[in-house]
């Protein structure tokens, strides 16, 4: 006589063993409450438990905070030089024009090279993979740039930065927070990373400051390390540090899991039949671009101001220059709360608002610079880059969210390039600058914006399947 002894599975178990469902990619250690076992089997949505849905999804502590340590790179690779160039062009005998154009050439070549660039790296390798690959020829571009008075050459100085803004990787932080951060969460980390990356603008003066004061008080000056030619080896070390944190520390983002399934016979998704180039994310580009055109701008017309108007010193306004974008990142990080009181296109409205009212400030009402009139001044810059970063915070957020999922990475490309454009704009303008001019550049630009916005904010929802 033969005994069959069977058992009969719970409902909420059965599934996951006889539909013949696949089995979770990972054993052991997981990243999500489950520990690599797949779903919980005894989570219910309201549960502390519960596993986060694909609009909640966090990407991995490790990673994100290295792709914010990125964007901290890129913008001290950018700004680091601009309290120095300008005396670095007076010893290779150039002018006010080299200078512009020597901060400018680098989100140039990044727009034209580096964006491209990357966009065809990532189809063919991971983001890890191109994440080194860049940071080796940022350490190369930075010893050239360091060797450049050894030369004494120009083209070597144009050369190098041309090298750093074809290996400046800024497009990786916004795609891979699109990827690896669900919708309802990316907002914040968005304005995190701006933060983060603001912080540079206050680091860049007030590292310069530092070496420059190091050098000074060692009597060091030669053609191969001197105040000019610090700020490259020490990008250079710093550059080669990162690479070996990405090697061992970075995971490639996972792709977000899909909302919903379609069935076989539907029709192809509605978001490939859709087009990038709407309203609303045209508008996005334009608060991009601007942002950015704000920010180099209002520093590179700082540093001209006070070393050729107010003769200020390099170390003095060096330190200046790094207590204003201090306040500013403070600033910036404390609006990080704007995301939880305001919707996006009302706070991109606001913003932009403020900035074209914090411009007036910027203008030379007294016929001398008294020290009234540069405390104005000062405090015109500050409210204007701490309203342009959050304009530029908000440009990032609703970039990802208005477009249809598949054409995200797209539209970051995008946004990254009218970025580039702009940081190459604002470098430039900085140098030619007169504060009549540097104010009602400021005013007419925000005005337009928030005119824009206001006018097409309804082209500016949230997609329907963002995630």
């Amino acid at each position: 006589m033969s005994v069959t002894c069977t058992e009969t599975l719970p409902s909420h178990l059965r599934g996951s063993f006889a539909s013949g469902s696949p089995r979770p990619d990972t054993i052991g250690l997981s990243r999500s409450h489950t520990f690599g076992l797949g779903r919980s089997v005894d989570a219910h949505p309201g549960s502390p438990t519960a596993p986060e849905t694909p609009e909640e999804r966090m990407a991995p502590l490790p990673s994100l905070c290295l792709v914010m340590y990125s964007g901290f790179l890129a913008t001290l690779a950018l700004d680091i030089v601009v309290t120095t160039v300008d005396g670095y062009s007076k010893k290779l005998e150039a002018g006010a024009l080299f200078t512009g154009l020597v901060i400018a050439l680098t989100p140039l070549f990044q727009g034209l090279i580096g964006v491209p660039l990357n966009r065809w790296m990532l189809k063919s390798a991971s983001m890890k993979t191109v994440s080194i690959l860049m940071a080796a020829g940022m350490v190369v571009g930075h010893i050239i740039y360091a060797l450049a008075g050894l030369m004494h050459s120009k083209k070597a100085i144009l050369f190098a930065r041309a090298v750093i803004g074809s290996c400046q990787f800024n497009l990786g932080a916004p795609i891979y927070i699109a990827q690896a951060v669900g919708v309802k969460r990316r907002t914040p980390v968005l304005f995190m990373y701006s933060a983060v990356a603001t912080s540079a603008l206050a680091a860049a003066p007030a590292v310069s400051g530092l070496l420059e004061t190091f050098l000074h008080e060692l009597r060091i000056h030669n053609l191969v390390l001197d105040s000019d030619t610090a700020p490259g080896w020490f990008m250079a070390i710093v550059y080669f540090l990162y690479l070996l944190k990405v090697a061992f520390f970075f995971e490639n983002p996972e792709k977000p899991p899909s909302q919903e399934i379609l069935p076989a016979t539907a029709e192809p998704a509605a978001e490939n039949r859709e087009s990038l180039w709407t309203t609303g994310f045209l508008l996005c580009l334009l608060a991009g671009f601007a942002g950015k055109m704000t920010n180099i701008g209002c520093t590179v017309y700082f540093t001209q101001l006070s070393q050729r108007t107010w003769h200020w010193s390099l170390a003095l306004s060096s330190w200046a220059l790094a207590g204003l974008m201090a306040v500013v990142c403070v600033l910036s990080l404390g609006s990080s709360r704007l995301a939880k009181l305001v919707e996006d296109r009302s706070g991109l409205q606001l913003s932009a608002l403020s900035t074209a009212i914090f411009s007036i400030l910027a203008f030379r009402f007294m016929p001398n610079w008294s020290t009234a009139t540069m405390a104005l001044t000062l405090a015109g810059l500050l409210l204007i880059l701490t309203a342009s970063s959050v304009v530029k915070n908000y440009a990032y957020a609703l970039t990802s969210k208005i477009v249809a999922p598949d054409l995200k990475d797209r539209a970051s490309s995008w946004l990254m390039l009218a970025m580039t454009l702009g940081r190459g704009v604002g470098a430039q303008l900085g140098v030619v600058f007169t504060p009549v001019w540097f104010a009602g550049t400021m005013l007419g630009t925000y005005l337009l914006l928030f005119a824009f916005v206001s006018v097409f904010r309804s082209q500016m929802k949230q997609h329907a399947r963002a995630v």
